[in-house]
């Protein structure tokens, strides 16, 4: 305990200690976007042929985008393997659409707000679906996430599990400050009296 006192004590520490908690403080509280996907439905039909026997194939992939930061997000890139036989964007927002010398489509949307999203619609009849290469946006790269179908709870269950949380959070930030309180108390005991 005597090297924390030491710590405490000493003015270039306590700058440096000050120094790093300001820029983690900065670091959290900074406005920044964060772009993630999914796959959030994906199907295969297999629908009866109207005009002879037999059936044919119809594929649909539903592709999930958002930005779950709080800052804009610019210049989003989707990259995919080839271009579907349809797709659409939805909500319907400017896009351009451009082929690498490869063949591979990539969907460029301008920017996309903090906590928007939107959705990529796709369906084929002819062949596979392109799977999603890359997302990418100016300042980073898209996350994949996984994405399942969850139950849609009573409000009533949603308010207590938010109360009980909020109650777990209140102990531990009081455990935590009881914590510290102890640490100075013990401190200031420690210190020789004159």
């Amino acid at each position: 305990m005597e090297w924390f006192s030491q710590i405490l004590d000493s003015g270039f520490w306590q700058a440096i200690l000050l120094a790093v908690l300001t820029g983690i403080g900065g670091r959290l509280l900074v406005a920044r976007g964060k772009l993630i996907w999914s796959v959030s439905h994906q199907h295969y039909y297999s629908l009866p042929r109207l005009d002879e026997d037999g059936s044919f194939p119809v594929r649909t992939q539903q592709i999930w985008f958002q930005n779950v930061g709080r800052a804009s997000i610019e210049d989003i890139e989707i990259i995919l393997n080839w271009r579907p036989q349809h797709f659409e964007i939805w909500n319907p927002r400017q896009h351009t659409l451009s082929l690498l010398p490869d063949g591979r489509l990539v969907i460029s949307i301008p920017n996309l707000s903090g906590y928007e999203a939107f959705t990529l619609s796709i369906i084929d009849t002819f062949r596979d679906l392109p799977v999603v290469l890359n997302v990418r946006w100016k300042s980073g790269l898209g996350k994949q996430i996984n994405m399942f179908p969850q139950r849609a709870w009573p409000q009533w269950v949603i308010l207590v599990g938010t109360a009980a949380m909020l109650i777990g959070i209140t102990a531990v930030l009081y455990g935590v400050l009881q914590g510290v309180l102890w640490v100075i108390a013990e401190y200031s005991a420690a210190q020789p009296s004159g």
